[in-house]
């Protein structure tokens, strides 16, 4: 299954990307983790393992398989999770919108899960995720 969500953040590519580089710095942007702590390696390391505290009390395991400061990404996978789903990946993109000095967030992935469990998937990943995610980023970096 494949799911994207994007949406137009309204700051600067280079302040976008320097709030959200650091594998472990969701937290500060991501309304929905309360916290993010690094099980080995640094927060822009390929191999990097983090540990994703989720308000709702659930725990994310999550290892960082690519970052580029250069094009503005970085990828991971999910080691642990109470998502109905396995071979997840996902890559979470910034392009620059150069009309108004605004970025485009990106943020997709791809995994296999149950037939029965697509909808529930598309809902909590696609909009309770990847889009309440790239929101509350664009609301931290307006109350910055």
């Amino acid at each position: 299954m494949k799911i994207m969500r994007s949406v137009v953040i309204d700051a600067p590519l280079d302040e976008v990307w320097a709030a959200v580089r650091n594998f472990d710095g969701v937290v500060n942007w991501n309304s929905g983790v309360t916290a993010a702590t690094m099980e080995s390696g640094l927060p822009t390391q390929v191999g990097a393992v983090r540990k994703l505290d989720i308000a709702d009390g659930s725990v994310f395991r999550e290892t960082l398989l690519a970052h580029s400061d250069l094009e503005h990404y970085y990828s991971y996978d999910i080691i642990e999770s109470p998502l109905p789903c396995k071979n997840y990946v996902s890559c979470h993109r910034f392009i620059a919108i150069t009309d108004g000095d605004r970025t485009l967030g990106v943020w997709q992935g791809e995994f296999d899960c149950a037939e029965t469990d697509r909808s529930e998937l598309e809902t909590i990943v696609g909009d309770m995720i990847y889009l309440a995610a790239q929101q509350s980023l664009n609301q931290y970096l307006k109350e910055k």
